[in-house]
This record gives structure tokens, sequence and C-alpha cells, in this order.
């Protein structure tokens, strides 16, 4: 093999190596997500904790990044809130949003909404 051929072979090889994938990125809605959207939304957070007795508003999601994900009262415990609220953002990368929990890593696909 030729020193040309190397070098266009290694000159090839480091450009492509230097091609990098999108960093992920805080992110919005594009629009307030709908009935199903804002359901999908909940069970995917519900699943994802395997709680069923949250409390959260996805709508806010068109506003900021931010989604407060809080347990329910419990009317036998006198109102009482059985844990703490768990804060998420909602990331972006390329065409794929998700929900990153703060401080525990927890990652929720959300692959049939729009971000911006």
């Amino acid at each position: 093999m030729s020193i040309a051929r190397l070098i266009s072979l290694a000159t090839v090889l480091a450009l492509t190596a230097c091609q990098s994938v999108p960093k992920a990125q805080a992110s919005r809605l594009s629009i307030a997500p709908d009935a199903s959207q804002s359901q999908a939304i909940k069970l995917a957070v519900h699943k994802a904790m395997g709680r069923s007795d949250l409390d959260m508003d996805p709508g806010r999601l068109v506003d900021t990044s931010i989604l407060i994900v809080r347990p329910i009262a419990v009317k036998d415990l006198t109102d009482r809130v059985p844990g703490t609220p768990t804060e998420f953002t909602l990331m972006r990368r390329g065409e794929m949003c998700y929900l990153l929990e703060a401080g525990g890593g927890r990652r929720i696909e959300l692959p049939d909404l729009q971000c911006r």
C-alpha cells in the first residue's frame, strides 16, 4: 500500500471519528399534549416508578422542562403524603424526547412527543 493511500485512509478515519452524537439538552414540548399524550406520559412515569398513586401535570412541559411528580395524599393517614416529590427534566437528543430523573439517572423514553 502506498504512502498516499495510507494518508488518505488515515484522514478519512480521523474525520469520521470526530463526528459526535448530538448532545442531550433540556427541552420543552412543542405543543400542549392532548388527553391521550398526557395519559401516555403519566403511564410511562407510573410504569417506570412502579407506582400508580402519583400526581403530575404534563401540560406544564410546554412552559418548562421540569415535571414534578408527587405522591398522592392518603386519606387514612390524615391526608399525609407518603413520600417526597420526584423531579424530572424533559430532555431531547436529536429527535428523541425523554424524562431524566434529577439525581437518580432514571430515564423514561417518550417516543411519540415533539420537543423543541
